[in-house]
């Protein structure tokens, strides 16, 4: 990301907040393997003192609100800090509407392996008997290996056009060009080879979708909305605005903060364009993980991984990340970053203790892992009851 390069990826971000999701030196003292489990958790009420502290701590970083919503069982609460819109001071809303971003991923893999389920489309299909001619090498790159980064396929955000929010945010681009631009790049890697995160493997997914089902809008709507009570939740295609009780979005550069709270979103499109809540996000997760959503078969399909070579996410499935906790837990579900917004949301493997992190802020800065990194912390204290990397003093 050395131009103002604003890919998602979450990854890529938050192990930046360990060198940004893709930070500095600031994560460089993440370990590289779990630590023994601690001796005891801390009970909710030290926990919850401790998640505020982190998002404080994002606060006093530079990010202008952050917000946490913890789920464990029936159980859920929620906190926030500093504000909504840096202009007005309006407080941060604890379940407002935001670009979830990459979390978008694990919505349209959902939708695939329902496509899987009712035989209408197999993993080991190829992508040009579904879009024949769109893809060089289609004959040779499946459907696992889009939904699983091992086409092969470069990221389309890497472009000249994708190098600045302030441009591409006001364009309109269709599907089709997305990935035209990810094909004027060189292949990263043979189909099946190996892990490497590319946004034109989901908007090629999308485009899957749409040509089985008719449109992906609806498709979203019908079987993974409707079904989860995601009832704040929306695929805006082209729509630029947040409705609804929302926090502005910003885009940190050089040291400048930039409102982008309305944006055209075409260019995320099925890669990382939903708008959600954290509340919505808690109710996909919690019915994907308890077979809600897709039978248990698939469900563990979907937890098979291949290794990312990024600590502290070791492994990516399908539309799934794993996390690896500093006590050992496997935390299951999905990083988020996109102009004006980062997110994590992750569960335990029963989808019965959850956390939905966001930030109303997004950078391509290296420094912008000293913003990230105690979203991390929240997430690991979560779990484990301790941050990833201690506070310095």
């Amino acid at each position: 990301m050395t131009r103002r390069n604003t890919r998602r990826t979450g990854l890529a971000l938050l192990v930046a907040a360990a060198t940004v999701l893709s930070g500095p030196a600031a994560l460089a003292s993440v370990p590289t393997s779990p630590p023994a489990p601690a001796a005891a958790t801390a009970d909710q009420a030290d926990r919850r003192a401790a998640i505020q502290r982190e998002l404080d701590r994002s606060v006093a970083e530079g990010a202008p609100g952050a917000t946490a919503l913890v789920a464990e069982g029936s159980t859920r609460w929620r906190t926030t800090s500093g504000v909504a819109d840096l202009d007005t001071r309006a407080p941060m809303p604890a379940d407002g509407r935001f670009r979830a971003a990459s979390l978008t991923k694990s919505m349209v893999a959902t939708v695939v392996l329902q496509l899987v389920d009712e035989r209408r489309l197999r993993l080991a299909d190829p992508v040009a008997s579904v879009l024949p001619g769109v893809v060089p090498r289609g004959d040779r790159i499946t459907v696992e290996q889009l939904l699983r980064h091992t086409s092969g396929l470069p990221d389309y955000i890497n472009v000249p056009e994708m190098a600045d929010p302030a441009v591409y945010g006001r364009r309109t681009f269709t599907p089709r060009q997305l990935v035209d631009f990810a094909l004027r790049q060189a292949p990263v890697g043979e189909p099946g080879q190996k892990f490497s995160y590319s946004n034109a493997n989901y908007i090629l997914l999308g485009m899957i979708i749409e040509r089985l089902t008719g449109g992906l809008a609806d498709a979203l709507r019908e079987r993974v909305f409707g079904p989860a009570d995601m009832r704040a939740s929306y695929f805006p295609v082209t729509f630029p605005f947040l409705v609804g009780p929302h926090a502005s979005g910003y885009y940190l550069a050089a040291g400048r903060m930039t409102k982008v709270t309305e944006l055209n979103p075409s260019f995320a499109w099925a890669a990382y364009a939903v708008v959600s809540t954290p509340s919505d996000i808690q109710r996909f997760y919690r019915a994907l993980l308890t077979g809600r959503l897709l039978p248990a078969r698939l469900v563990e399909t979907m937890r098979v991984t291949v290794p990312t070579g990024k600590e502290p996410w070791s492994g990516y499935g399908l539309g799934l990340e794993t996390l690896k906790t500093t006590c050992g837990v496997t935390a299951w579900g999905h990083t988020g970053s996109i102009p004006g917004f980062v997110s994590m949301a992750f569960s335990s493997e029963d989808g019965q203790r959850q956390v939905i992190a966001t930030l109303n802020v997004q950078s391509a800065d290296r420094e912008f892992g000293k913003i990230a990194m105690p979203v991390l912390n929240a997430v690991n204290t979560v779990f484990c009851g301790v941050p990833y990397v201690p506070t310095r003093p």
